[in-house]
């Protein structure tokens, strides 16, 4: 074989290799088509209160709300949305949700251990919703393209750094506040990925009177936080169970600062990671400082998830997220083998010499190990 043809034929390996990246992240950063059309809040300046078979209440929100959406209390009562009636959502209890799993299994697979291999500790925040405020502190509860949340958004970052994490904390803005703004944050979500990120986390507020979220934790005036995942994704599982842990570590480090968990009828961009999660820092009617106070008790859990910088994760992703990450990095090995016989057989010009280069270069391994 000549060595032209060998260097085109390497040529037209790793061309094929970048159009596969390409196309792979254009498709991570291209929303569902779904995203772009469904109102994921309430615009009418209400909000819902859910209720359960006795019309105690449970929960307030400005989250649009739809039969078969779920709430996991404070005290991990399970309940599931049956009707949505006028400012109403009729709940009926399902059972005792099982609290998230904070320590690590002794047998964990070989492809959970591989990927839990040390290293800086990553995490990514960004804001959807640029403009969302605090009315007491900032006097309105909407700044376009510079709310109040961004400053949330860098105490929380700060307290992460002052911990050891390295943080990706993006500012950019996304507005205007309508059905397309997680279209337009999906690309920032995406570009903080790269980041080889352990978790991304999308701060919001939200829009409902203050006692929903107003708590005294540790002396402390603070605003509670609450996770909200989408279940019409296909990371639903992996996504849940995260925010079962982060609720897990917060109750036990800061018990009463999380209002719960909100499983609803979409996506949040939560399919691009297993740990995204979008989290709401209070209400607009909350004063930015005790939204600041929540989410710095918020950030001291972390490390019970995620693990200490510069140590593995506290906790493990799902089996099937494991699976998952098995099977790409299966594929992967298999892929460069197979490219790298290509090559080889390319270059001899047969089977039989293909197979001599990999036997000797077996061999040469075998008398280096020895």
């Amino acid at each position: 074989m000549s060595k032209g043809k060998t260097v085109s034929f390497l040529s037209l390996t790793i061309a094929y290799i970048l159009m596969l990246t390409f196309f792979t992240a254009d498709a991570l950063a291209s929303p569902r088509s779904s995203e772009m059309k469904t109102p994921h809040e309430r615009t009418d300046k209400g909000y819902y209160t859910i209720v359960d078979e006795k019309r105690n209440i449970l929960h307030q929100t400005a989250h649009m709300l739809t039969k078969g959406d779920e709430l996991i209390t404070a005290d991990n009562m399970r309940y599931r949305i049956t009707e949505v009636k006028g400012d109403y959502a009729y709940s009926r209890l399902i059972g005792k949700e099982e609290e998230g799993k904070l320590s690590t299994s002794s047998d964990k697979s070989f492809w959970s251990r591989l990927l839990a291999q040390g290293g800086e500790k990553n995490i990514g925040i960004y804001h959807t919703h640029s403009d969302e405020s605090y009315v007491p502190s900032d006097g309105t509860e909407s700044i376009y393209g510079n709310g109040g949340i961004f400053k949330v958004g860098r105490v929380f970052a700060k307290k992460l750094k002052e911990m050891g994490y390295q943080v990706h904390h993006s500012t950019r803005a996304h507005d205007p506040h309508d059905v397309n703004a997680y279209y337009r944050s999906r690309r920032t979500a995406a570009q903080l990925l790269q980041n080889n990120l352990s978790a991304l986390f999308d701060i919001h507020r939200d829009a409902v009177p203050p006692q929903v979220y107003a708590a005294n934790v540790k002396g402390q005036e603070i605003t509670k936080v609450k996770f909200v995942v989408g279940r019409t994704n296909p990371r639903f599982q992996s996504n849940l169970e995260f925010a079962k842990q982060l609720k897990a570590a917060v109750d036990k480090t800061h018990p009463g600062v999380v209002q719960g968990i909100l499983i609803a009828k979409s996506d949040f961009n939560q399919d691009l990671a297993p740990r995204a999660m979008l989290v709401e820092v209070g209400s607009h009617t909350n004063s930015r400082e005790a939204a600041e106070r929540g989410v710095a008790m918020f950030a001291e859990a972390l490390p019970i998830v995620l693990g200490a910088p510069g140590a593995p994760p506290s906790t493990e992703l799902p089996d099937a997220e494991n699976r998952g990450s098995g099977w790409t990095i299966f594929w992967i090995i298999l892929l460069v083998t197979a490219a790298a016989f290509a090559y080889l057989y390319v270059n001899t010009g047969s089977l039989e010499g293909a197979l001599d280069q990999l036997r000797n270069l077996y061999g040469r391994l075998l008398k280096r190990k020895g």
